[in-house]
């Protein structure tokens, strides 16, 4: 009998997320039903599954650390397991769920539990943003600004994202970067380990999750007009080089602002207090089932 740690977060943005003890009653019953010992811990408010995770690792030998929510969630419980033999699990019960889409898990919770106990290991690269680890994706501009927005919502999932992108689109505006030194202007500057944010908005369509790089995608201003061909071709997964997009792969990089911005990593909006921004991989480092 293997056992697994399931850590649950009552906050996620689907409706499962506002049944967590009927997902619960799920795990233990599935867990159950193929002879595997399931013990499940929930999370009271942000940063909290880092610590859980933190101090239960080495309490026994976990056949895997399971996420039970969103990319938010996910990020929590994978930090602590950066560079750790015991592999993360997802169950992707949260409102975009980018590195489970990526990873091409199911999004039912029967599905991703009969993944999760038959499934195989593989290990993926992370990425960090000052020195902040990141597994989907990082960046500054127009996500950042629709990821602050999008927290203070009291509803989530894919309606209110897209209704909240809508609203920050005719207000916001381009700021200028220095990226090595090089000033830039863009919409968005956004780096990619995963391909997508969520919701299967791809950003980056060809990124890999185990090449040791990341895809930089810059999104520079735009007339209005563009706007409506830039969410087809991201929920499309046809976004590419253009006039307006360009893609660059780095295994390191600093970008440079007049004043602090905020950032986002894995669509948690951060404040950041200083205008330097160093991003870089960390090849080869979490282990994941999928």
């Amino acid at each position: 009998m293997a056992d697994y740690l399931f850590i649950l977060n009552p906050n996620s943005g689907t409706s499962i997320g506002k049944n967590i003890d009927a997902v619960a009653h799920t795990i233990d019953s599935f867990a159950e039903k193929t002879q595997n010992s399931a013990h499940i811990l929930f999370t009271e408010g942000r940063g909290h599954a880092t610590e859980l995770v933190r101090e239960n690792v080495d309490k026994n030998k976990w056949k895997a650390i399971v996420a039970v929510g969103g990319d938010g969630t996910v990020n929590e419980i994978a930090q602590p397991l950066i560079g750790h033999a015991t592999p993360v699990g997802i169950l992707p019960v949260g409102s975009g769920n980018g590195l489970a889409r990526h990873l091409g898990l199911p999004l039912t919770l029967e599905a991703s539990l009969e993944k999760l106990f038959g499934g195989s290991v593989i290990t993926i690269d992370n990425g960090l943003i000052n020195d902040m680890p990141f597994f989907c994706t990082a960046g500054m501009g127009f996500d950042a600004y629709v990821g602050q927005l999008f927290s203070q919502q009291l509803s989530r999932g894919l309606a209110t994202y897209i209704n909240v992108s809508f609203k920050a689109y005719w207000d916001y505006k381009p700021q200028v970067f220095r990226v090595n030194g090089q000033k830039t202007d863009a919409f968005s500057l956004t780096f990619a380990n995963a391909g997508q944010f969520g919701n299967n908005a791809w950003v980056a369509p060809h990124a890999s999750l185990q090449d040791g790089i990341l895809d930089e995608c810059t999104i520079k201003p735009f007339p209005k007009w563009f706007g409506t061909s830039l969410a087809y071709q991201l929920f499309t997964k046809q976004l590419k080089t253009s006039k307006y997009i360009s893609y660059r792969h780095i295994t390191e990089t600093l970008v440079e602002t007049d004043t602090p911005p905020i950032i986002h990593y894995d669509g948690e909006p951060f404040q950041l207090e200083t205008n330097k921004i160093r991003i870089k991989i960390n090849p080869q480092s979490l282990n994941v089932i999928v």
